[in-house]
């Protein structure tokens, strides 16, 4: 008898063709990884040219401003100003410090049950450097000069022989404030971070709105 021709394909040949598969998939597969890949442009980081700009126009602005204050001035006025801006100073740090310490979980919390300030705290605890660079070195550093400048037109009010001396006295009384107001405000700022923060918001919020 004479056997019908099967319609079954010879299981050999089925491996061949499983194997043809597979290798053309793996070559598809190196052929994709060899391809060079699109590079992601890295942005680029402009803040330190920012925080440039802003130091210039601020340091202008605040050393104007004392100049006419001053010119002119009593010497019990002169003081008053050089106390105001030794404690904006102080008061900046703070809160920088207070931003680089704080935690932000509590932040996202508040959040989410839309309590006032709270999402522009949560942009201060993102932002922290960004934000503790603008208070503690741009602001803080231009009351410390502008506080220099202040004791200056202080001391320059007084003549005679104990000239040299009340200089020297003003100044060290200025550098001293600052340090010592500034020294304070860390240890407070790092024990009441996000409490400092969230009133800190809360105060911009009435002038900004939150997004």
């Amino acid at each position: 008898m004479s056997k019908e021709g099967s319609s079954v394909p010879d299981g050999s040949k089925l491996q061949q063709q499983t194997d043809a598969d597979n290798t053309a998939n793996v070559k598809d597969k190196k052929t994709d990884k060899d391809k060079p890949q699109p590079k992601k442009k890295k942005k680029k980081n402009l803040w330190a040219l920012k925080a440039c700009i802003i130091t210039l126009f601020l340091s202008l602005a605040v050393n104007a401003a004392s100049e006419l204050a001053l010119e002119g001035a009593h010497i019990a006025i002169a003081i008053v100003i050089t106390l105001i801006i030794i404690i904006i100073g102080v008061i900046f740090d703070i809160i920088g410090t207070a931003t680089t310490s704080c935690d932000i979980q509590p932040f996202l919390a508040m959040a989410s049950r839309k309590v006032k300030g709270s999402k522009t705290a949560v942009k201060f605890a993102k932002n922290a450097d960004v934000v503790s660079s603008v208070c503690n070195d741009i602001i803080g550093d231009i009351c410390g000069v502008v506080s220099g400048v202040c004791g200056a037109a202080i001391a320059s009010n007084v003549t005679g022989n104990f000239s040299f001396w009340f200089n020297v006295l003003i100044y060290s009384v200025v550098s001293t404030l600052t340090i010592t107001g500034k020294a304070l405000g860390k240890n407070y700022a790092v024990n009441n971070a996000n409490k400092i923060v969230l009133n800190t918001a809360k105060f911009i919020s009435i002038f900004v709105k939150e997004g």
